[in-house]
C-alpha cells in the first residue's frame, strides 16, 4: 500500500538533510548542490525545491539538525548534575568535543555559518542552541551551589566556558599536522586544564568529587 503523500513529502525533506549532512562530511566544505542531494535522496531537484527554495535553505536545515543532535547527545551525559557537577561539566564538555571532531564540517557550519545563510553570529540564537546553552549553565549553577565559582555572574561564566571549550577545538580542528587521536587528546587536555581551574574555586578544604 502506497504511503499518503503528506508522509512521503515528509520523508523527503528528512532524507534531504540526512543526506546533506552526509554530503558536507564527504567533502568537506560547504559546496553541496541541490542535485548531488536530489540524486542521494532518490527524487528529482523540482521535488526537493518543494522543500527548499535553494541550497541556502537547506544548509540552514542542516544546521539546525546539527543543533538538535548536539543537544541529543549532551542529554544523554551519564551522572547527576547536582551531586558531581564538576564531572557532569567535563563529561559535557567531552561529548561537545566528540561531536565537534567528529563532525568537524557540520561543526563550522552550526558555529561559524557563511554569511549568505543570514543566521546571524550568535549560535545560541535559536531555541535548541538556547536548550543546549542551558544545560551548561545549570552545570555551573550546580557548581556555585556546590561552593565552586563563587559570586560569580552566571552568565558569563557560561560564556567564558563555551568560549575556552569551542577556541580549543577550532585551533585542533586546523591543525593538519594532528591526525584524530591527537586532535582529541589536546582538546581533551584543554577541557581537563578548564575544569581543574574551576575546581580549584573551592572554599579551602572541600574538594571536588572528580
Amino acid at each position: 500500500m502506497a504511503r499518503p503523500r503528506k508522509e512521503q513529502e515528509l520523508d523527503i525533506a528528512r532524507r534531504a538533510v540526512e543526506e546533506t549532512i552526509r554530503l558536507l562530511a564527504e567533502r568537506g566544505d560547504f559546496d553541496v548542490p541541490l542535485s548531488d542531494v536530489a540524486q542521494a535522496v532518490g527524487c528529482t531537484p523540482p521535488a526537493l525545491y518543494g522543500h527548499f527554495r535553494n541550497k541556502n535553505a537547506l544548509l540552514r536545515a542542516a544546521r539546525d539538525e546539527g543543533f538538535r543532535r548536539l543537544y541529543k547527545e549532551k542529554l544523554a551525559v551519564p551522572g547527576e548534575m547536582r551531586a558531581d557537577p564538576i564531572g557532569y561539566l567535563r563529561g559535557g564538555s567531552y561529548v561537545y568535543v566528540r561531536f565537534a571532531l567528529g563532525n568537524p564540517t557540520l561543526y563550522r557550519l552550526m558555529f561559524t555559518p557563511p554569511a549568505r545563510l543570514g543566521v546571524g553570529d550568535d549560535p545560541w540564537s535559536n531555541e535548541i542552541g538556547r536548550q543546549i546553552l542551558g544545560l551548561l549553565l545549570k552545570g555551573l549553577r550546580c557548581s556555585q551551589e556546590h561552593g565552586f565559582l563563587p559570586d560569580g555572574d552566571l552568565k558569563r561564566y557560561g560564556f567564558m566556558f563555551w568560549s575556552a571549550v569551542h577556541g580549543a577545538v577550532s585551533l585542533n580542528l586546523q591543525n593538519r599536522a594532528l591526525d584524530e587521536a591527537a586532535k582529541w587528546d589536546a582538546t581533551r587536555d584543554a577541557v581537563d586544564t578548564l575544569v581543574e581551574v574551576i575546581a580549584a574555586t573551592a572554599p579551602a578544604g572541600r574538594l571536588s568529587r572528580s
